[in-house]
């Protein structure tokens, strides 16, 4: 989302995901994210693995201007 254009397609986006995921894991249940509506790609790519889209923020952050929220479980689901 905040890469350069010559990296986007690349896979590099989902490869830090999933860094950034397994290290999550050894400290929380659950992720936890903002963002704006207006990106498209962005929002598209968080749905695609797997982040669920929340009606509302499930805390007050200093991101007051964002307008859409997901949240994702950390556990492997049985």
């Amino acid at each position: 989302m905040y890469s350069l254009k010559e990296a986007r397609g690349c896979g590099i986006a989902n490869e830090l995901l999933k860094i950034s995921l397994e290290f999550a894991k050894k400290y929380y249940k659950e992720c936890y994210l903002e963002t704006f509506s207006n990106m498209v790609a962005a929002n598209k790519f968080y749905k695609k693995h797997e982040f669920i889209q929340l009606d509302k923020p499930i805390v007050e952050t200093e991101h007051y201007a964002c307008d859409a929220w997901y949240i994702k479980s950390l556990f492997i689901q049985n």
